[in-house]
């Protein structure tokens, strides 16, 4: 009975996270910075949605954080084909959101966490040792989830810029999850899996 109630309980955790993903207001941009503006990608403390729904990054609200076992990740997704062919952008919205939760969830979070490499040291072929890094810790990456969303202008490739439409058809977002060991074996494991 206690497992049922929390895994009763976690759903409901990620459920409200996923839903508290801001529109046009609320909206905290993963590509800028400005009013209720921000860029984050790296390692910080556990996401607190209040404070992301006032506008704040983890790099602001995690500063002193000793438990920074959380990687942010920025990645893109696109909505669905049936969507866009609608037109309605609450529905290519939805699509979208909820293609980013699933890469983040499945199997895409190897190529997130790849393209990630990448970006933070140069690697050129990051996407095998994030493969090997989330074969690795099977079971073990915990707190996976989607922290915020945001649609792309097709011209730009980046976040539309707030009062400007959004069409929704693609949107770049941030994922996170809770690593085992934080940075240091994180580190410590791409390492190993790159001398493979």
């Amino acid at each position: 009975m206690k497992k049922i109630l929390l895994a009763a309980a976690l759903l409901g955790a990620v459920t409200y996270t996923i839903s508290q993903c801001g529109g046009n207001e609320a909206r905290r941009d993963a590509t800028t910075v400005g009013k209720k503006g921000w860029v984050f990608e790296g390692w910080a403390c556990a996401p607190d949605t209040t404070k992301a729904m006032q506008g704040q990054s983890p790099a602001q609200y995690c500063q002193g954080s000793k438990k920074n076992d959380y990687l942010y990740m920025k990645f893109s997704a696109a909505a669905s084909e049936k969507a866009i062919n609608t037109g309605r952008i609450a529905q290519m919205m939805a699509t979208c959101r909820e293609a980013a939760r699933l890469q983040v969830a499945g199997d895409g979070l190897a190529k997130i966490i790849g393209e990630y490499i990448e970006k933070a040291s140069g690697v050129s072929d990051g996407q095998s040792t994030g493969v090997a890094i989330v074969s690795q810790t099977r079971g073990r990456i915990k707190g996976v989830g989607l922290y915020d969303c945001c649609a792309i202008d097709n011209k730009t490739a980046n976040c539309v810029k707030p009062g400007q439409p959004e069409k929704w058809e693609q949107c770049m977002c941030v994922g996170y999850m809770k690593f085992p060991g934080g940075r240091k074996a994180f580190e410590s494991m791409a390492e190993k899996a790159k001398a493979q």
